[in-house]
């Protein structure tokens, strides 16, 4: 677990940039999402803000996914950059949330902020709820064909 104390890292200075390869079981993508075969290249440069900390994370890497249309499966980049304003979490039973919470993360603890946690939000944010392997992607299953022969798709599979 990639754990950074934050609280110590600006004791001694005003900015924190590093460099990290994250393992795929270390992202831990939920398996009915994709998967991760490579490691993540992450650079991540944090600033203390007043109210908390921004984040500037560059993720390098590809998830495999399966085409929602015709099911094959394929692999998409994930190489993106996002800037994060990360928050202390007040607590209590009752959140009220204003447009602008939803563009913060939030911590419990200031001295274990779980860098993988971040990744893996961000990845999960970045894949589209149905992936498509191309924008002219044909259905698998020609519908015509399937209401006059419900057991063409057999047919096709025993092939």
């Amino acid at each position: 677990m990639l754990t950074l104390n934050l609280r110590e890292i600006f004791k001694k200075r005003n900015r924190f940039k590093a460099h990290y390869f994250l393992d795929p079981k270390d992202i831990n993508l939920p398996a009915d999402v994709g998967e991760i075969t490579n490691p993540v290249e992450v650079e991540v440069e944090i600033y203390r803000e007043k109210g908390g900390y921004k984040f500037r994370l560059s993720i390098i890497g590809s998830v495999i996914l399966e085409c929602s249309r015709c099911l094959t499966v394929f692999e998409k980049d994930i190489s993106q950059e996002w800037v994060i304003k990360l928050e202390k979490y007040k607590g209590g039973e009752r959140v009220h949330l204003k447009p602008r919470d939803l563009e913060v993360s939030f911590y419990e603890d200031e001295e274990s902020v779980n860098l993988e946690d971040i990744v893996r939000e961000q990845i999960l944010l970045s894949i589209p709820i149905k992936p498509l392997c191309s924008p002219e992607c044909k259905p698998y299953i020609n519908l015509e064909e399937r209401v006059n022969n419900p057991f063409s798709i057999l047919k096709k599979l025993s092939k």
